[in-house]
């Protein structure tokens, strides 16, 4: 027997269907089971409409889940000083290498990201010919009230009327939480970085022999081309070798505005100083163990003609040293003891954006205990740029979030270990600078 052929609809070209029947799921229905096919359906499709309108939300719980905030709510507003992101900071200021994430991106992304960065250059092109330059030549100092304290400065200068450089004293600065969440913040950052080891520049090649010698290593020798090209810095394998035999301090850095901190802390210093804050630059937090100093230097450039130089300092102290530790200025017969809290302030520099040698000063060598200080340097003349983070440099090449350790001029500057690197390294960087001098 042949197959039962089936009436076509002609408009439709499809089988009809038997009247008072539905085609369900590959069945017939009959005509009484309908309606409850209609419910089922309105009611699937019911279903459907809430999950897609409750997936986001089911989404962002799982996002919670899986990747919490942080709330430190222990350092009063004080936030991690890690670094931003390195490869957005290009476009940016102070810390732009090749980040390996960079590099995986294709050729097609790339192209797309051609047109934002050009518009990103011309902004901030026009940024810098717009920008008016603020002078900061002065002082003014005055009690405050921190913490329904009030704090009254000191003047440590009061028996050198004739300096031009005046030092002065707050007790009390920063509350004692201020001080914990600070000094956590900055060993939470170093125990991050630390897993790599820092590579080591010198300020010069007599520099780098110096300190050879004082580390007792007397059978290396060295020349210029033991300098990675284009910088004053030694590969990492010998940065490796020669980091046990030296020592350091450790400072790692923030900037306004990455924190609620550095905004409490810029309008207390103004109120306090008279320091403007479109003259500050950024945060440093600075840590000293046991034997570990630095010598007698100047915050500004001797003989330096340009007037984008530090005009004055804050540094506050973050804990008590046992012994050791203080910071004293020779020339002025002034030294001043760690105390948790306790701020100072002074003019590296005159009225008139000179550098005063009288202003040399030195962080003496701790001798029981651990120092900790947060400080920040004033410009004379502002710039566009101050106060932001800028594009690290290319060179030396390194492993991503790689730190340094800068072992400044041997007569006056020690080795310090750095959160971030910046330009002076770099001998074409270097060359200009004595050029402006």
């Amino acid at each position: 027997m042949g197959k039962p052929t089936k009436r076509l609809n002609k408009r439709t070209q499809r089988p009809v269907r038997g009247e008072g029947t539905s085609a369900v799921g590959g069945r017939n229905v009959s005509g009484a089971g309908q309606a409850k096919v209609r419910r089922s359906i309105a009611d699937n499709k019911f279903l459907r409409a809430v999950a897609i309108l409750f997936l986001p939300v089911l989404l962002g719980v799982f996002g919670l889940i899986m990747y919490p905030p942080s709330f430190d709510l222990s350092t009063n507003n004080v936030t991690n000083t890690t670094k931003i992101n390195k490869s957005a900071s290009k476009e940016s200021i102070i810390h732009g290498h090749g980040d390996k994430r960079r590099n995986d991106r294709s050729t097609k992304d790339k192209e797309k990201q051609r047109p934002s960065q050009t518009t990103n250059n011309k902004a901030k092109t026009s940024e810098m010919e717009d920008f008016k330059p603020t002078i900061l030549d002065s002082l003014a100092i005055q009690e405050i009230i921190v913490d329904e304290n009030i704090v009254s400065p000191v003047e440590l200068t009061k028996d050198h009327p004739s300096s031009p450089v005046k030092i002065y004293m707050f007790e009390g600065l920063l509350t004692e939480r201020e001080c914990a969440g600070l000094r956590r913040v900055h060993q939470r950052h170093l125990t991050e970085t630390n897993a790599q080891h820092p590579i080591i520049c010198f300020d010069s090649l007599s520099t780098f022999r110096r300190h050879l010698r004082d580390a007792g290593i007397k059978d290396v020798s060295v020349s210029t081309s033991d300098f990675t090209q284009g910088t004053t810095c030694i590969n990492s394998s010998f940065s490796e070798e020669l980091g046990s035999s030296l020592t350091w301090s450790h400072s790692t850095s923030f900037y306004p505005a990455e924190s609620k901190f550095s905004t409490i802390f810029e309008d207390r210093v103004f109120k306090a100083t008279g320091l403007k804050q479109s003259n500050g630059g950024k945060f440093q937090i600075t840590s000293y163990l046991e034997g570990i100093g630095y010598k007698t230097h100047t915050d500004c450039t001797l003989g330096n003609h340009d007037k984008r130089d530090r005009y004055a300092t804050i540094l506050v102290y973050l804990q008590d040293v046992e012994e050791g530790g203080e910071t004293k200025f020779p020339e002025l017969g002034i030294s001043v003891t760690p105390r948790k809290g306790r701020a100072i302030v002074w003019n590296n520099m005159n009225g008139g954006g000179e550098c005063e040698p009288i202003s040399i000063h030195e962080a003496a060598q701790v001798k029981t205990g651990h120092k900790f200080i947060i400080q920040r340097w004033y410009y004379y003349k502002s710039f566009s740029y101050l106060g932001k983070r800028a594009p690290e440099p290319d060179l030396p090449a390194r492993a991503s979030d790689q730190p340094r350790v800068s072992c400044d001029e041997y007569e006056h500057g020690s080795c310090r270990w750095y959160d971030e690197w910046n330009n002076d390294h770099l001998t074409e960087y270097r060359a200009l600078q004595s050029g402006l001098s």
